[in-house]
């Protein structure tokens, strides 16, 4: 029993192993550009104008403000009166519906009817996201003839069919 341990810690022991390096020249059969895509947003302002029918006023008719605060005096100061007795109302109504009536041809001086349209460019600005894909050049996939055999290797640099290269080459031995 104690020669079987022995033969078992022999062979479990560190393996050595030899390895070697060499150049080898080989002949470039395919380049592959290698690529990573992405989506690029960028929000953009896009001004988006069109015609439209917009209204046409004519012109109010202009009522006489002195005529209307006349006319509104009179009515307050005769509803004054009616509603009290006291002196001064209808002084107080004369004035309140001197007021209303000065208001009142005011606004119907602003407010003209329709009488046409007429078109207009009416624009407005809108946000708007444009989405772009971007591809990315990250590498080559090169294939390459050397040793009897196509190899598939990486690079960062862009080689041309039928170009010669070094191509490095490690050998390992070991016992198993």
């Amino acid at each position: 029993m104690v020669a079987g341990l022995a033969v078992f810690s022999v062979m479990s022991g560190p393996a050595f192993a030899e390895t070697r390096y060499e150049n080898v020249i080989g002949t470039v059969t395919n380049v592959e550009t290698l690529t990573n895509s992405f989506t690029r947003k960028t929000p953009r302002d896009e001004r988006i104008c069109q015609i439209e029918e917009v209204p046409v006023y004519g012109e109010g008719q202009k009522s006489s403000e002195l005529g209307s605060m006349i006319i509104g005096g009179l009515l307050g100061s005769a509803v004054g009166n009616k509603l009290s007795d006291s002196n001064g109302a209808g002084s107080a109504g004369a004035v309140a519906g001197a007021l209303l009536g000065r208001e009142h041809a005011n606004k119907s001086a602003q407010s003209g009817n329709i009488v046409g349209y007429r078109q207009q460019e009416v624009c407005q600005t809108n946000r708007v996201v444009h989405e772009e894909v971007v591809e990315k050049v990250v590498g080559y996939r090169i294939k390459v003839e050397a040793d009897g055999r196509i190899l598939s290797l990486n690079s960062s640099k862009a080689l041309n069919v039928g170009e010669r290269v070094e191509v490095n080459k490690k050998v390992s031995y070991a016992l198993n």
